[in-house]
């Protein structure tokens, strides 16, 4: 999602450190189902055997590894590894003149890695030699390509440069592990860094089968492609868990996911596995007692527009907002919602997220709000020159039926929306038809090229116009669809360059406003993700933003019910 994770960080809240005295049950062993196997258990993407890493399942990040701030489930972040995080235009935080940076990140006391080594501010540093070296991939993504240098000029101070402002730099780790520089241990890779070529150096067993982190377990048992196994560790900067063993299982298949959480051979499924009917399966399946699931409606759906008249079918797709806002009109989105999300889900009316702190006050400035109204979307469609056929269907200006592809990305919730989503516009009058990606077209310029409208998960930040996909870019960018409005682009710039979080609301006002009226895509609904636990498993809670969403959130403080 968009907006919280670079604003600035909320206030500093203590965070009690964790009674080392067993608790009931504590040996029983915490099993998580991840979706699948990560290269490298750092808490950092690289590039290994020239294949990029994928952290986004984040199965290893809160199980081993800790990172300087964590998010709470608004989205905002809190001290982590660090004592407190920089304030803006203080000491911690400064903004010079010329849009450079400078960050403080002050340690806790006492900091060990799991083989009891200081961790100390020459680890940030060193671990950004590693991750800023162009071999491994990264240098240029997120955090990496702001980032002018880091400094530890004592062993609880890292300082951090910054080439141009970044709005996440007060809450790295936080989110994204784009925006993140998490710490390697120095007294065990610097050596082999500094004689050995990358390939080789990513090749150590360091980075799977003898991984040392700083979280609150420690790397026991690794078993490739199947499974990993951690115990608690003592010298966590919260103190020992609750819960002394964890097991990290790969399970990508939903179904299998769900066979072994309702037989209790595993008690919690990350977020971003299970949807809507795994959901359903779970409840009935654990009845009263075995199980809870928490939906998370916070993934939301979006039917973004080709906005390019080259490509658009019908053109006045792209050229007229009225057809646009017509199709808005004509989409029975609460009738979709009930249906996808077996009423779990959260109709959408702008990109931001009801939970959101400022959701209101970017509402108010939105003059158009779409829910299904085929009177007004006929009048749109009439305003704009389009005539009724014989046969009921739509024309357009020029006397061509008004055809419309509808395309979605593979995956059983994806063709039902689809299917429902044809069968409306269908009976609206509009000849749609639902399409397959991925089968004829998979290649970036196809997609940009799509002549209608096409099923995903578009954000406010890539309706930018130079995130457009064009030749000269091998049509990479995430503007697949090829919105352009100056002064969206004049407001995003605005938005993008301020650092304090109380003034970029207005910034998020009135890009929400230009998209509900210009329509680069249609807002549908927040389907839930669904997190489900065994009910003897104390302390998992509801993420309330997208933004808050980081996995096993504080899973340190689980415990087993007595």
């Amino acid at each position: 999602m968009l907006w919280a994770n670079a604003c600035q960080p909320a206030p500093n809240r203590a965070v009690g450190t964790q009674d080392e005295r067993k608790t009931p049950n504590a040996g029983r062993t915490l099993v998580i189902i991840a979706g699948g196997e990560l290269a490298t258990f750092a808490g950092k993407a690289v590039l290994l055997s020239g294949t990029a890493v994928d952290t986004r399942s984040n199965n290893a990040r809160y199980v081993l590894n800790a990172t300087l701030s964590d998010l709470d489930g608004q989205g905002l972040p809190n001290p982590f590894l660090a004592e407190a995080l920089p304030v803006l235009n203080t000491g911690t935080w400064q903004v010079f003149p010329d849009g450079r940076m400078e960050t403080l990140y002050r340690l806790r006391p006492n900091l060990i890695w799991h083989d009891r080594q200081p961790l100390t501010a020459d680890d940030f540093v060193f671990a950004w030699h590693v991750y800023a070296s162009r071999e491994f991939g990264i240098s240029t993504i997120g955090a990496m390509g702001s980032i002018e240098e880091v400094l530890g000029p004592d062993p609880r101070s890292v300082v951090i440069r910054w080439q141009q402002t970044y709005q996440a730099a007060g809450g790295l780790g936080a989110g994204s592990a784009d925006d993140d520089l998490s710490p390697l241990p120095r007294h065990i890779l610097e050596v082999p860094y500094r004689e050995l070529d990358a390939e080789p150096f990513l090749s150590l067993p360091f980075w799977r089968d003898e991984y040392v982190g700083v979280g609150p377990w420690r790397l026991e048992r690794r078993e490739p492609g199947a499974f990993f196994e951690a115990t608690a560790f003592d010298g966590f900067v919260f103190g020992r868990p609750k819960i002394d063993r964890v097991k990290v299982t790969y399970m990508p298949d939903p179904n299998t996911a769900v066979a072994n959480l309702v037989s209790g051979d595993a008690h919690y499924s990350i977020e971003g596995l299970l949807f809507g009917e795994e959901g359903l399966t779970l409840e009935r399946g654990w009845g009263a007692g075995g199980g809870k699931v928490i939906w998370e409606a916070n993934q939301g759906r979006t039917l973004d527009i080709q906005s390019r008249p080259e490509y658009a079918v019908p053109k006045e797709l792209a050229t007229d907002s009225r057809v646009r806002q017509a199709l808005a009109y004509a989409i029975d989105k609460e009738a979709m919602n009930e249906a996808i999300t077996a009423g779990h889900g959260l109709l959408r009316d702008i990109y931001s997220h009801p939970n959101a702190d400022y959701y209101e006050t970017v509402l108010r400035g939105v003059a158009i709000r779409y829910r299904y109204d085929p009177r007004r979307a006929q009048e749109l469609l009439e305003q704009a020159g389009f005539t009724r056929g014989g046969d009921g269907f739509w024309l357009t200006p020029g006397g061509d039926r008004f055809t419309l592809e509808q395309w979605y990305i593979a995956g059983a919730t994806n063709e039902r929306e689809s299917t429902i989503l044809v069968d409306t516009l269908r009976r609206f009058g509009i000849d749609a038809v639902s399409q397959l990606w991925g089968v004829q077209r998979t290649s970036n310029e196809e997609r940009a090229k799509t002549s209608g409208i096409f099923g995903g998960q578009m954000n406010m930040p890539e309706y930018r116009s130079r995130d457009i996909p064009r030749p000269e870019t091998r049509w990479t960018g995430r503007n697949r669809l090829g919105f352009s409005n100056a002064e969206f682009d004049r407001l995003w710039e605005g938005y993008d360059s301020t650092l304090a979080r109380e003034e970029r609301v207005p910034y998020i006002a009135g890009m929400e406003r230009i998209a509900s009226e210009q329509l680069p895509g249609i807002v549908l609904y927040w389907i839930p993700k669904v997190v489900p636990h065994a009910a003897a498993l104390k302390g998992v809670v509801q993420a309330l933003t997208p933004e808050g969403q980081n996995g096993a959130r504080k899973i340190w403080t689980w415990e087993w019910a007595a």
